[in-house]
């Protein structure tokens, strides 16, 4: 009988090489080692180190200290299919080195003043390069996939396959893909017995949304930022993607809760404040004020929650305001030990909750509920 299980997906932390990419960010030695710690804590599959080129001084003696403090942990090396750079990368001995090349003809044509044929031989002779250097395991990635030919994808994916590149990863380098395109160009190869992974910009925000459906149409790798960092408008967020693998496809390798204490620590060390209503780790995605919603997270918080707070170290917080309904007004009383107004007393004390919180703008605790009903209501017959 033939299996319909996904195949596992794994992430690729990227933060130290795209990530760093992010304007008017630096990382120094000790971010980068904090960084590190974090990801490796938290359980990330692959760390991608950073570029392969002379000019990093510090790469050399950051691979150095993965390979010390964290033995166990496998990382990557981004590098351009040029000699010199092969061989450095080398050196460095990474689990992986993750080779790249423009895909689109835009790209080889503008960028390098070159074509498809070059494209194709120095793929093999990148590979082949790779492995005779004594690199254990090499990656084969293809800039600006989304808005290549198809069939181009499809022969440098089987030239990578063939010169034995055990991965393929293709970059929506301007974030255009939806999920139907990237359904599409993954569904193109599959038969060539490559894994594939993506690697998904966040123009249209849509970065996180391409990766999960990349995972769902067979891809093994995704790759994320912490805090979606990285050029333009980001990548895939670490902490979006992590958390629904777990949550919604029941992935046991990461631990959330450190994974939210990495990314509002990092957001505090980086001066990038996370938005209040940010999915994941926003600080009121499980506050509610409506009456609707109230009610039924009063009777069942799985009615209007996809998963409990504590599991990513939120809180969940009723709020008490404008569109407070009567059923969370009355369950005011129930939480303070007191008798629960009713009828007529029930409907007006609301309004009058409304009005003050829409006079002031706030929000009000049991306490004062419970202060207005005694000045304005208890003496009532």
């Amino acid at each position: 009988m033939e299996s319909n299980a996904k195949p596992l997906a794994k992430v690729i932390d990227t933060t130290l090489r795209e990530g760093e990419q992010t304007p008017r960010l630096h990382f120094d030695v000790e971010l980068k080692r904090y960084i590190l710690k974090g990801l490796v804590e938290l359980g990330v599959d692959e760390i991608e180190l950073g570029v392969v080129v002379k000019e990093n001084s510090s790469l050399r003696k950051l691979a150095e200290y993965v390979r010390a403090v964290y033995p166990g942990q496998n990382f990557s090396l981004w590098c351009r299919c040029q000699r010199e750079d092969i061989a450095f990368g080398a050196s460095l001995k990474p689990g992986c080195l993750a080779l790249s090349i423009p895909a689109s003809d835009l790209h080889l044509q503008k960028k390098l003043g070159r074509d498809r044929t070059w494209a194709v031989e120095r793929i093999k002779q990148s590979v082949c390069c790779a492995l005779e250097a004594g690199v254990s395991r090499v990656a084969v990635g293809l800039e600006d996939a989304s808005r290549a030919d198809p069939d181009f994808i499809l022969e440098r994916a089987q030239a990578a396959h063939g010169a034995g590149a055990f991965r393929l990863r293709l970059a929506d380098t301007v974030g255009i893909a939806t999920p139907m395109m990237i359904s599409g160009m993954l569904a193109g190869l599959q038969e060539v017995g490559i894994e594939l992974g993506v690697h998904c910009h966040n123009d249209f925000g849509m970065a996180t949304a391409n990766t999960i459906t990349a995972f769902e149409k067979g891809a093994v790798w995704g790759d994320v930022t912490l805090l979606g960092l990285g050029e333009r408008t980001g990548n895939s967020r670490l902490e979006e993607v992590l958390s629904y693998l777990v949550l919604q496809r029941g992935s046991e390798r990461y631990d959330l809760l450190e994974m939210a204490r990495v990314c509002r620590s990092l957001s505090r060390k980086l001066k990038r404040e996370i938005a209040p209503c940010q999915p994941i780790i926003g600080e009121e995605i499980f506050s509610c004020e409506t009456g609707i919603h109230l009610q039924g997270l009063l009777a069942d918080p799985a009615t209007y929650e996809p998963f409990n707070p504590e599991r990513v170290g939120a809180r969940r917080s009723l709020l008490i305001g404008a569109k407070t309904g009567r059923h969370a007004i009355a369950c005011v009383f129930d939480r303070m030990g007191l008798v629960r107004p009713s009828g007529q007393t029930l409907k007006e004390l609301t309004s009058q909750v409304r009005r003050v919180a829409r006079k002031h703008q706030s929000f009000l605790n049991d306490q004062e509920v419970v202060a207005l009903f005694s000045s304005h209501f208890s003496q009532q017959p």
